[in-house]
């Protein structure tokens, strides 16, 4: 029950990590212009050193939704809980343009479409991110990877449920499969060629040939710098925030640090483009597989302490959640 404890809060330790580390970077866009400010980041870096963004906050929330039914709840549930929420007041709105702030437009829209009365299961079809194949219900999977530990194929039919109320189309798909795949890392015996294949079988096929070049491309690479040219030639989408980019950035960083948290999310946050969310994923990946041990403690330490909130008391929590 300790090892378990202590591997689902290194998920979760992994994830508030890699966005604190990657907020910076993803404002540059080019894994250029972070070389020509910053050289190599390795650690919290900029105003705000160690916040993290609405990858880890949403994440969160969601995780409040279930704690307060003590189960895995419906794209229903999550809208009736985030509509009151704090996090989506007309202020934050009004900010929404600072993710540092407040939350991005496309979460705003899918709360407030619950307050005029739109019942989760339709909200994801007023999401602007729906047009792209955004990555806002992916990122926030953790909880359901973590409910359905070992359980990879019911990980991604609950998160293709709840992932209804942030999105429709292949961003939907897309949680399933990371879903999956964070199950798979919580499970007993896990490495990180059974992740990558728990993704990519509980993936569509769009997202799977994406995730088959991300990896094809990386596997001659040894680290996580000397890759980025040519994921960048052969791999990056219209819109950064597209989950078909993301995950198959972030699965990339995971198997070239052989699912070292630290090493995964330093390639994360140095890759730019979407660098928070590409951080925060491969870092829950690794940090789930290593245990809250495989992590920076100074950092693990400072991300709770810049954010305020206690990440041993969720993981210990959600570990009683029944699936």
């Amino acid at each position: 029950m300790e090892k378990e404890h202590s591997r689902i809060l290194g998920c979760l330790a992994g994830l508030a990590v890699g966005d604190a580390m990657g907020r910076p970077t993803e404002l540059l866009f080019s894994y250029r212009r972070i070389e020509a400010r910053y050289g190599k980041v390795t650690t919290f870096i900029g105003k705000h050193a160690g916040a993290v963004t609405d990858d880890t906050r949403l994440t969160l929330t969601l995780a409040d939704a279930v704690l307060e039914k003590n189960r895995m709840v419906s794209a229903d549930e999550l809208i009736d809980f985030w509509k009151w929420h704090p996090e989506f007041s007309w202020r934050k709105f009004l900010r929404s343009y600072n993710r540092s702030v407040g939350f991005w437009i496309g979460e705003h829209i899918v709360a407030w479409a619950g307050r005029m009365g739109v019942p989760g299961h339709l909200t994801g079809y007023l999401n602007i991110s729906s047009l792209f194949d955004g990555n806002e219900a992916a990122m926030i999977m953790a909880p359901v990877g973590i409910i359905f530990r070992g359980r990879p194929s019911e990980a991604a039919q609950a998160a293709r449920e709840v992932a209804r109320a942030m999105l429709v189309g292949e961003g939907v798909q897309a949680a399933g499969a990371w879903a999956a795949g964070i199950a798979a890392a919580l499970s007993e015996g896990a490495t990180v060629e059974s992740v990558i294949d728990a993704a990519r079988s509980n993936a569509s096929l769009k997202m799977r040939a994406s995730i088959d070049r991300a990896l094809s491309v990386s596997e001659p690479y040894t680290d996580v710098y000397s890759v980025r040219p040519e994921l960048y030639r052969c791999c990056l989408r219209p819109i950064t925030i597209d989950s078909l980019e993301t995950i198959p950035m972030a699965l990339a960083m995971f198997r070239l640090a052989g699912g070292d948290p630290m090493t995964a999310v330093i390639g994360g946050a140095n890759f730019g483009r979407d660098a928070d969310t590409i951080a925060g994923m491969a870092g829950l990946l690794s940090g789930a597989l290593g245990s809250i041990d495989s992590i920076d403690q100074e950092l693990y330490r400072r991300v709770c302490e810049v954010n305020g909130f206690d990440l041993e008391d969720y993981a210990a929590r959600l570990a009683t959640v029944s699936a």
